[in-house]
């Protein structure tokens, strides 16, 4: 009966101290689990969104100023991180500029044939178009494949607000902002070749990621007979617009938006009362090109600058194991060409939604869970980080996926938070922050912190930042203690 009785209070203690470890019973996670996952954002895609929403609720910005507000030191320093993430080798700085700055609001707009004229020579006589098209080629011969062509249409993708504006305020102009074209042509009778000049202009907008227009016929033309048509009409919602801006009695010019970076403020350090237990995974990869040279103490080191910011407001993420894995990485080289050819080049504005997306973000975030192998690649009591040698997707030199940024507060998305679901990467090679900066960012975003505040001033904005406000702390703690309190602990 004794030894019953012990085997008994033996078994009470080991349950109620596996309790304070985990308040949930962790099952294999599904994919379903990970549908709402968020991922963190990089300042590229962050800026974008930014100019993308600018362009549609058409709020005049200030391209050189707007930049610094993500953390950049000028914009030629965003125009050429863009032109590199997106390997555009054939557009300039001043052409980007340009076409980011916005519609002129102020600017009554005349559809006067005589303005409709004007656009119309401008793009035709566009010096890039009539180096790159075979648009004009093709209607001097006449034929294609010894087929005697009847029709042919010319589009192009033009933000058409903006480019109106310009002509009625500069009647003199002499270049519109960068386009994207292509056309289409057919033989017989019966037949349009607009589709097909639609559907191919909108193909090439994608390639160099232009948002804030669309893609319109502009020139038609019939070879046999020589005739040429200006397609372009005045649009009736514009003139909508426009009636209702002449109705106005005062009309206040929008004040541009102008990002002030402010003067760093001192901090006072606390003693460490909040120790955050993270497990490193350093992922072994030995493929050309994406090989993995990163060392336990460029680790360790890396972990000395992010707690160097946190220890300021009592909080530090103690390594409490660093563990070499095998990468699955049998089909990364076949993945880093997809995501190079596919993803990246997919990458597009949905300015509408006012969020940036690229096809095959699902298959993106496969490609990323099967490299570290997340399922078994996790200890349940610590933040998961890993290393591999850097990001396929180039805009980002560290990402927290986490139940954390999630807005949901659905109960399941609750139990997920509870059972520490996520895990941040670092890219060895980083171009953002130094690395350690990086660690601390994605940290941050592991424990419910996202970018807000000041940038090039604040750790959890874009630059190189490096303050953590008070707010953020007791935001910090305040997740730690709801969701994370039983569940991380150190040996």
């Amino acid at each position: 009966m004794k030894k019953i009785l012990n085997i008994a209070i033996l078994f009470l203690l080991i349950f109620n101290t596996s309790l304070v470890f985990a308040v949930d019973v962790d099952k294999p996670i599904t994919d379903k689990d990970l549908e709402n996952i968020e991922p963190s954002k990089s300042r590229m895609e962050a800026i974008l969104e930014f100019f993308g929403e600018s362009i549609e609720n058409k709020t005049p910005i200030d391209p050189d100023a707007s930049v610094l507000k993500f953390g950049y030191k000028n914009f030629e320093e965003f125009a050429k991180e863009y032109l590199k993430i997106f390997e555009l080798t054939d557009i300039s700085i001043s052409e980007i500029k340009e076409f980011l700055s916005g519609t002129d609001e102020t600017v009554i707009i005349e559809q006067s044939q005589e303005n409709l004229d004007k656009l119309y020579s401008l793009i035709i006589n566009d010096k890039y178009l009539r180096k790159k098209t075979g648009y004009f080629k093709t209607w001097k011969r006449g034929e294609k494949k010894g087929n005697k062509i009847t029709a042919m249409a010319l589009a192009v993708y033009i933000n058409y607000e903006k480019e109106m504006a310009k002509i009625t305020r500069n009647p003199n102009l002499e270049k519109v902002s960068r386009f994207a074209f292509s056309y289409g042509y057919v033989w017989g009778t019966g037949y349009y070749p607009y589709k097909t000049a639609l559907e191919a202009c909108e193909e090439d907008a994608k390639k160099y990621k232009l948002f804030g227009g669309e893609c319109i016929i502009v020139d038609w033309r019939n070879p046999v007979t020589g005739e040429i048509k200006n397609m372009l009409k005045p649009s009736v919602e514009l003139a909508k617009k426009i009636d209702e801006r002449k109705k106005l009695k005062s009309k206040k010019e929008k004040k541009k938006v102008v990002a002030k970076v402010e003067e760093k403020t001192k901090e006072l350090s606390i003693p460490v009362n909040l120790i955050i237990p993270v497990q490193v995974y350093i992922v072994e990869i030995d493929k050309k090109n994406f090989k993995t040279r990163i060392t336990p103490d460029e680790v360790k080191n890396d972990f000395k600058v992010a707690n160097s910011l946190w220890n300021k407001q009592g909080i530090e993420f103690k390594v409490v194991n660093i563990e070499k894995v095998k990468g699955n990485s049998k089909s990364i080289v076949k993945d880093l060409k997809w995501v190079k050819e596919k993803y990246m080049k997919s990458f597009k504005i949905d300015s509408k939604k006012q969020t940036t997306k690229s096809n095959g973000n699902k298959k993106y975030f496969r490609i990323i869970t099967k490299l570290i192998d997340v399922n078994k690649n996790r200890n349940r009591n610590a933040i998961n980080l890993f290393y591999i040698p850097y990001l396929p997707n180039k805009m980002q030199c560290g990402v927290a996926y986490t139940y954390a940024l999630s807005k949901t507060v659905h109960s399941e998305v609750n139990k997920l938070r509870r059972q520490n679901w996520g895990f941040t990467i670092i890219s060895e090679k980083s171009e953002c922050h130094t690395r350690g900066e990086t660690v601390a960012h994605e940290l941050g975003h592991m424990i419910s912190l996202g970018h807000k505040d000041r940038p090039n001033i604040d750790l959890m904005m874009w630059g190189h930042g490096k303050t953590i406000q008070k707010w953020q702390a007791d935001k910090l703690r305040k997740y730690h203690s709801t969701y994370l309190k039983n569940r991380l602990y150190i040996n």
